[in-house]
């Protein structure tokens, strides 16, 4: 038991390859030690081998038949091995055996939600509030709003004000203050959905640790180091079997839903909201130079970019692309774009705009998990988009020809227009089921999963002009739409 003990501490200070070894000291003594194979299961899993995480958390769950967190990593296992039937099984099973869990009706509905199955997702979430309330039901009850008929709104009200006094986390409370401000807006109290909003915001920027204003300096540097010396100097001749494509932008641009028209194409997959560069092509870079990003981005040489590169191939099989163009929407890769050019010259960069007050509304009247000072503040947001803009000026001048910019608003208004000329500049020719992509099942896991699985409409467009006044009064120097 002490040498299990000792494990699990490594493991939680992510010393996986000694954690490994104490796992499998115990299972050496005992090959169905439950929670020694559930433990190599979740090691795993970080380390993304995935194959591997399902053979033991298969088998930690034969042995650990009466907890669900095994369950709950071997369904995640399955979706990251990309076996979302399986992952549904699993998930299906877990809910025949902890039908009063909260926590199995969540993540079952979190399922259904992400892959399109709306009506299920709201049935789950339905049975699920009524179980013995826990951290999860303020987020299922979150998605209700959303998701459920305008009928049912009155009725999540009250359990909503009874979590506020129930919850003594604030971190639960943005998630309840988040939820009753989407039920009101739905309900056409704009007023009262705004104070909410205002509420959220507010509670959560105080767990952000930096002001916008601090970035300046990066930015500044970005533009600095990646100037046209930086794009003038040789590049390296590069032969991939698939054309990297980047989304990016600022958040709720509209990323998922051309993301979503695009990979109904035969010949256009996805990775999603990869972080491949900054999180592992970035470091490295960082280790080998010993320097700060960007500064690690100068004397880049041949050895060091075919190193990057292969970590982003792998990452693309990692997720199991195979198509012609393969597309990265990650928002904030616009900070990248110098070290995309060098990686990879002939990628394809689209830029979404929006209108500045429809995207910070949409920004400030959505929860982000992270605690980012411009997504909970509209003031912050306004000084983070005049980085990206000022960003993007300076990018555009240096690569014009990789770039192309595609406004949110025209694609709500000729999608059939809009997407043919994207599919040019990506070397594709149209196809018609790009304008089906409603119906479709891919997995969506941003805030957008539920809008995507709807056929385009105008409301994104027009939803911030019910707080306009109440907005300027948080931001006095308002942009003009």
């Amino acid at each position: 038991m002490l040498l299990l003990k000792r494990a699990n501490e490594l493991l939680a200070d992510n010393q996986l390859r000694e954690a490994e070894f104490m796992f499998k000291a115990v299972l050496k003594e005992n090959q169905k030690n439950g929670p020694a194979l559930f433990g190599l299961g979740r090691i795993c899993m970080r380390l993304e081998e995935y194959d591997s995480a399902i053979y033991y958390l298969k088998r930690a769950c034969e042995y650990l038949p009466k907890m669900l967190d095994p369950l709950f990593a071997l369904a995640d296992a399955f979706i990251e091995a990309g076996s979302p039937v399986d992952a549904k099984t699993v998930l299906e099973y877990t809910l025949t055996v902890a039908q009063h869990n909260s926590q199995a009706h969540y993540q079952l509905g979190q399922f259904y939600l992400d892959h399109g199955f709306i009506d299920n997702a709201r049935r789950t979430f339905e049975k699920g509030i009524t179980c013995p309330k826990g951290a999860v039901t303020a987020f299922m009850l979150y998605e209700l709003v959303q998701i459920a008929p305008k009928a049912n709104l009155d009725g999540y009200l009250t359990p909503l004000h009874e979590l506020l006094n129930e919850y003594d986390n604030n971190r639960l409370k943005v998630v309840v203050y988040y939820a009753l401000a989407k039920c009101c807006h739905r309900l056409d109290d704009f007023n009262q959905a705004f104070d909410y909003f205002k509420l959220a915001n507010s509670t959560q920027l105080e767990y952000c640790d930096f002001r916008t204003e601090y970035m300046q300096p990066f930015f500044d540097s970005i533009k600095a180091h990646c100037n046209s010396d930086f794009f003038q100097s040789p590049n390296d001749k590069v032969k991939t079997t698939f054309v990297p494509t980047f989304i990016l932008g600022l958040p709720r641009t509209g990323s998922t839903l051309l993301e979503q028209m695009l990979i109904q194409h035969s010949n256009i997959g996805s990775m999603g909201e990869s972080t491949v560069i900054s999180d592992k092509l970035v470091p490295f870079l960082m280790h080998r130079s010993e320097s700060a990003f960007p500064e690690c981005l100068q004397n880049l040489t041949t050895s060091v970019l075919d190193h990057c590169r292969a970590l982003y191939i792998d990452e693309v099989k990692k997720h199991r692309v195979g198509e012609q163009t393969v597309i990265n929407k990650l928002p904030a890769n616009f900070q990248n774009i110098g070290l995309i050019y060098k990686l990879f010259p002939e990628a394809r960069i689209i830029h979404l705009t929006r209108s500045f007050n429809a995207t910070a509304w949409s920004v400030f009247s959505n929860h982000f998990a992270e605690n980012e000072p411009y997504f909970c503040s509209l003031s912050e947001f306004q000084l983070y988009a005049q980085y990206h803009d000022d960003t993007m000026h300076h990018f555009k001048a240096m690569v014009p020809r990789s770039i192309y910019s595609l406004s949110y608003e025209d694609l709500l208004d000729d999608p059939t227009m809009q997407i043919r000329k994207v599919l040019n500049f990506m070397y594709q020719d149209f196809q018609p089921q790009c304008l089906e992509f409603h119906k479709a099942r891919h997995k969506v896991h941003t805030l957008s999963k539920s809008q995507v699985r709807q056929p385009i409409n105008q409301a994104p467009r027009s939803n911030w002009r019910h707080y306009e006044k109440l907005m300027s009064q948080l931001l006095p120097a308002q942009n003009t739409e």
